[in-house]
């Protein structure tokens, strides 16, 4: 079987041949790539369980709101050092404050 050549998206030449393009940066302020923990089917069952016993979001319900979590959220992420599985490193948020925490996660970095 003959393998399909994969073509740069840059200039169009073939990858690792003729293309000298850089690699992309696809994931900006991430030092790697956790598409594959947060898509296995072990994180979406544990994530699915953890959202059943915590079913508000944590922000929401300290400032005195019931919002229903939609996510689950590493306290101290992955790439700083955070525990992946530590149930005392997670939170149940909304995608709302979510995306409030990881916008600032990244700005202090």
């Amino acid at each position: 079987m003959i393998k399909a050549k994969k073509i740069c998206d840059s200039c169009r030449k073939i990858k690792g041949l003729t293309c000298i393009c850089p690699p992309k940066e696809t994931h900006k302020g991430f030092k790697q790539n956790n598409y594959n923990l947060y898509n296995s089917r072990k994180w979406r069952k544990f994530a699915h369980k953890l959202r059943e016993l915590n079913p508000l979001c944590k922000i929401c319900m300290d400032n005195g709101a019931t919002t229903p979590s939609s996510m689950v959220d590493h306290i101290k992420p992955i790439n700083s050092g955070g525990s992946i599985w530590e149930v005392n490193n997670l939170q149940c948020l909304c995608k709302k404050c979510h995306a409030s925490k990881s916008g600032r996660d990244r700005r202090n970095k």
